[in-house]
């Protein structure tokens, strides 16, 4: 049976997204589940360090770009008038020239040429991780610095995911994703994967806007999805914006509100809901994470076994 992949996102950064995917990740290990953890976040990793963990297995991401043999060239223009990416400059009878700065890395051109007169040729752009911590398989994306390919890191954890589901559908009851914050393509491609969407936001005017936004996109992909305010007692203001978000359609599966434990946990790299937590578990923030997860397993129809 294949896992079930939940995928959370944000149109905000900083609003506490990778806390909550490492805490339900840890969660839902409590439950004996298997459970795969994935940060997309390439621009700016930091699920293994709320895990007090270390980047393991590192391997190069490769990013496609087009040489051209001039000696073999005909100008025929058949690669500049197919590139979609408009990454191919060519005057007439003049040989093109690669702008690779545009080039999207599809390999069209070097697919088209009909005298092969384009070599593949490639360059490292990032990197992925697999490691084991706390009992959870993580897999993180960095981009390397100075490159702007962060989708094709992304593509690359999210093919391995695939392949992984589709040769071991057993090997993990639950994937989760953390994407990176906004709604841009890097973001789209973690939620089209999803079964089910989780959207943080904060109770602030910024958390507002930019929630709509990625819940749009959302929708555009035709996905399910359910808020999570983090923050919920940071303005005073958690009803009014609950309510805010009722009459827009938009579904809550819960709030967690501010909590010294909660920024400890952080601080020091130890999950709150670890399953040996020392955190008070009458502590505002761990009955706030207890609450939004049941309604979770609930929406999800995850089961429990007893």
């Amino acid at each position: 049976m294949k896992p079930k992949i939940i995928t959370v996102t944000g149109g905000k950064g900083g609003t506490g997204k990778t806390l909550i995917a490492v805490n339900f990740a840890i969660m839902f290990k409590n439950l004996g589940k298997k459970v795969l953890l994935i940060d997309c976040d390439v621009d700016n990793p930091n699920t293994y360090l709320l895990l007090s963990g270390k980047l393991e297995n590192q391997k190069e991401v490769s990013f496609f770009l087009p040489e051209f043999n001039n000696d073999i060239c005909t100008k025929c223009g058949l690669c500049a008038e197919n590139c979609m990416a408009h990454a191919i400059l060519q005057v007439k009878d003049q040989y093109p020239i690669p702008i690779l700065t545009l080039c999207s890395g599809c390999k069209l051109c070097y697919k088209l040429c009909p005298v092969k007169a384009i070599i593949s040729s490639s360059k490292v752009i990032g990197w992925t991780y697999e490691t084991k911590i706390r009992d959870i398989d993580l897999w993180v994306g960095e981009l390397k610095v100075g490159e702007a390919r962060s989708a094709a890191v992304i593509e690359k954890l999210i093919d391995n995911m695939e392949k992984e589901i589709e040769t071991n559908p057993d090997k993990y009851d639950i994937v989760i994703l953390d994407t990176a914050p906004g709604a841009h393509c890097d973001v789209e491609k973690g939620i089209s994967t999803a079964d089910y969407v989780i959207s943080v936001t904060e109770p602030t005017p910024f958390g507002a806007l930019d929630l709509r936004r990625i819940i749009k996109l959302i929708k555009l992909l035709g996905k399910s999805t359910k808020v999570i305010l983090n923050r919920s007692s940071l303005l005073g203001n958690k009803e009014v914006f609950l309510r805010e978000l009722s009459s827009d359609g938009i579904n809550a599966l819960g709030d967690i509100p501010l909590d010294k434990e909660i920024v400890n946990s952080y601080a020091i790299g130890v999950p709150i809901m670890d399953e040996n937590t020392k955190f008070d578990t009458n502590g505002k923030g761990y009955i706030g994470f207890e609450r939004v997860f049941n309604n979770l397993l609930e929406w999800t129809n995850i089961k429990v076994e007893v």
